[in-house]
């Protein structure tokens, strides 16, 4: 398999504004081997004439009606032909050695079922800024032990290309969840085979306040969903000796995202919506109530008349947390990825 076909896999719901940057980004490949696939679910913007631009390079899909991110996403791989495939969402951006620099590890790497990149995000200006890569070194990580990172965190999308075989084996996205989707195949990927790593950014992940991510984080749901989604990552990793030892931490961990997703909703000013994430926090983490951030937290959202979001900006404002500056180690049983020799 020397120049596989490598699907991209664009699953759209009224992202006009974004969508021109992306489809480019995805015919723009330095890899000659590719199709784009195109599905919009039922957008009420323009994105379909958007999308029509392209006609000649891209195979274009239409839901009748809106069916929701994990059945759209599902129907576009359906229409995919090949044997590598990447999810782009439709405000994201593929940079132009994503297929060349991925596709070249999952050839020489057999074992692996999804080779993974770094990204760089953009907001909706444009404006590019890096992101400090995730592990210190390119590596091929042992599944199961990715499969415990996987507990904490989650690549994206645009910085995952992976094996049709595995995305079959696992069954896709799972219809029963809303948030996470992504994190919970590449769970699912991980118990299956082994994980690449590079750093070298692929893509560019976008962040804005009209993405469905962005007003879903605002919604007490958000965090409830996310603990459905690690609920089935900690049934499928029952038995597993070496899984079961994090569950517990992996379940306080969704206590310190809760905290941390209050800050918005503090900074909105619903305060009693800000008092419920608090208490939300502490079902997932019984000790999170000790912490200064938690207990600031909470008597600002209490100080109704003494001003709470300037007591918030007194208080707490300078203490939201930091972008990270620092690379991890890899899971132990990794191995430096090897250049290919060709």
């Amino acid at each position: 398999m020397i120049n596989p076909l490598v699907s991209v896999c664009i699953p759209n719901y009224n992202n006009a504004k974004y969508l021109d940057a992306c489809l480019q980004s995805a015919l723009d490949q330095t890899y000659d081997n590719n199709e784009v696939i195109f599905l919009d679910d039922g957008s009420t913007d323009n994105s379909i004439s958007i999308a029509q631009k392209y006609e000649n390079r891209v195979r274009i899909f239409r839901n009748d009606m809106n069916c929701g991110q994990p059945m759209s996403t599902n129907r576009c791989l359906e229409y995919a032909r090949g044997e590598y495939i990447v999810i782009l969402h439709s405000d994201d951006m593929l940079l132009p050695n994503f297929a060349e620099k991925l596709v070249t590890i999952l050839n020489q790497y057999p074992q692996v079922g999804m080779a993974v990149g770094e990204r760089l995000e953009t907001d909706e200006t444009g404006m590019v800024r890096n992101i400090t890569p995730f592990y210190n070194i390119d590596c091929v990580i042992p599944g199961e032990r990715q499969a415990k990172v996987f507990l904490f965190m989650s690549f994206l999308p645009c910085q995952v290309l992976f094996r049709r075989e595995m995305f079959n084996k696992v069954g896709g996205i799972d219809l029963r969840h809303i948030v996470n989707l992504d994190g919970l195949m590449w769970f699912k990927c991980a118990l299956e085979a082994d994980v690449a790593y590079i750093r070298e950014p692929v893509g560019i992940y976008r962040v804005h306040g009209e993405s469905t991510t962005a007003h879903y984080n605002r919604s007490i749901d958000h965090m409830l969903e996310y603990y459905a989604t690690l609920s089935e990552m900690l049934r499928l990793g029952r038995s597993r000796p070496y899984l079961e030892q994090f569950f517990e931490s992996a379940v306080k961990r969704v206590g310190q995202l809760t905290l941390r997703y209050c800050h918005g909703v503090f900074r909105d000013g619903n305060y009693d919506l800000a008092l419920r994430f608090l208490s939300l926090a502490k079902v997932f983490d019984p000790e999170i109530d000790r912490t200064h951030t938690w207990r600031t937290m909470k008597y600002c959202a209490e100080a109704t008349e003494r001003n709470p979001g300037k007591l918030y900006s007194q208080l707490l404002e300078t203490m939201t947390p930091e972008v990270r500056s620092y690379s991890y180690d890899p899971p132990d049983g990794y191995l430096p990825l090897v250049p290919c020799m060709e």
